[in-house]
């Protein structure tokens, strides 16, 4: 066992003697203190077999001479010849190394943030406030303090209630809950009136608090209280007993028409692309530029063209500090020339335009009842009219007003365009 681990630490041999005089080679051996082991001779062919050190190789010629003998090397082992062999081979270990180094150093860093939970905040504005306080793709993985992550991110930010941090390999996953509906819920303790937002008709009002101002049927300014959120409280006799501000609760929806026109003209110019193209590219890396392009294709010879860029930061999952980006523009030549819009065309596209404009309106919370579209032609020009009638809950408040909203003399029970304020 002694001669196997330290045989193979030294360097060993397995060697062959040949010859008559093998076993005095052998004595002589042990008398110079040469150390032979596994020794093993074969009667037929007379030979000897041993193994020893690489370094008392070198000391057998005086004593293979003296003997008649010829000792042959069969066998190498041990870790001087793996050295040997890898010199051989010197580029694939040495890839093998590089490669474990940077193995290493990958794991040892932060290489993806991932964000999930969301709504109101955008992953990039919660990555930029993470880059901001020393928390990027690229930091070490022994730097990371999940805690201290989720602590900060619920003292900077009022509106996320939960937050979840954990550091997975070599990727740091966040989970939150925002609470929006904080704000509104201190929203509806205030007291306020609810007022019209339109000029229009009540089709219904249903109060559940507040008193209400108005009835079915009755015509509406705008900025007129529906519902006061100054609450009488009556007594015996309808005596005036107490006044209480509240917030004004109900359903009130009121149906106003508003007035669409838009125009278009008959002569335009259409744009129209030749099919020429050139490519302009751009590497940025740590604030130098370095561009690319054919020099044998001038830029300046179109006389009008779009330019269309494409790209930005290379690699941005990992790491907004990752100082290298890419940039591809085209510039594509175009011609303007003259056009005139058929009716067809025009109907379309105005059509179009009507169909954008109600689909804002329903994503203001409006419910279309009407909407017809008329098209005329004067004067060069295509013009496109119609009357939206339109319904939509309130849901509009300003804080309260207790002269005006109180005044049951004026006749209007306590309506006035004039007063403006709200919140």
């Amino acid at each position: 066992m002694v001669h196997k681990v330290a045989g193979w630490f030294k360097g060993y041999l397995l060697i062959r003697v040949n010859g008559y005089g093998s076993r005095r080679f052998v004595n002589l051996c042990r008398n110079h203190g040469i150390d032979l082991w596994l020794i093993r001779y074969d009667d037929g062919e007379d030979v000897l077999y041993c193994r020893i050190f690489l370094k008392d190789f070198y000391k057998l010629r005086p004593i293979a001479r003296k003997c008649r003998v010829r000792p042959v090397i069969i066998e190498r082992s041990g870790f001087p010849f793996v050295l040997e062999e890898m010199g051989k081979r010197l580029s694939f270990f040495t890839g093998i190394a590089i490669f474990s180094c940077i193995l290493f150093l990958l794991a040892s860093r932060i290489w993806g943030i991932s964000i999930e939970g969301q709504s109101f905040h955008t992953k990039e504005s919660l990555l930029k406030y993470l880059d901001g306080h020393d928390v990027y793709g690229g930091m070490a993985v022994k730097d990371v303090d999940c805690s201290g992550i989720r602590e900060d991110m619920r003292h900077s930010f009022e509106d996320i209630s939960w937050v979840s941090v954990e550091l997975k390999g070599s990727k740091i996953f966040i989970k939150l809950k925002e609470a929006q509906l904080v704000d509104e819920e201190k929203k509806k303790k205030k007291p306020a009136s609810l007022v019209t937002q339109d000029t229009g008709v009540v089709i219904s009002i249903v109060t559940s608090k507040g008193t209400a101002k108005v009835r079915a049927g009755d015509k509406v300014r705008k900025n007129n209280v529906l519902i006061s959120g100054l609450d009488e409280i009556t007594g015996d006799g309808d005596e005036l007993v107490k006044k209480r501000r509240v917030r004004a609760e109900g359903k009130v929806v009121i149906e106003s028409t508003k007035k669409y026109k838009d125009e278009l003209k008959e002569d335009y110019s259409r744009k129209e692309y030749t099919g020429r193209k050139k490519y302009l590219y751009n590497i940025s890396i740590f604030d130098k530029n370095v561009f690319f392009y054919n020099p044998l294709n001038n830029l300046e010879t179109y006389e009008k063209c779009d330019i269309i860029r494409e790209g930005g930061q290379i690699l941005p999952e990992l790491s907004l500090r990752f100082p290298a980006y890419f940039w591809r523009q085209c510039f594509a030549e175009v011609h303007n020339t003259p056009a005139k819009y058929s009716a067809n065309e025009a109907r379309e596209l105005l059509n179009e335009r009507f169909g954008y404009y109600l689909e804002k309106q329903r994503q203001r919370g409006y419910k279309i009842i009407s909407a017809s579209l008329h098209i005329e032609k004067a004067n060069g020009s295509y013009i496109a009219y119609s009357d939206v009638k339109m319904q939509k809950e309130q849901n509009k408040y300003r804080k309260i007003n207790e002269i005006k909203e109180g005044n049951r003399q004026n006749g209007n029970n306590g309506n006035s365009s004039g007063d403006t304020s709200g919140t």
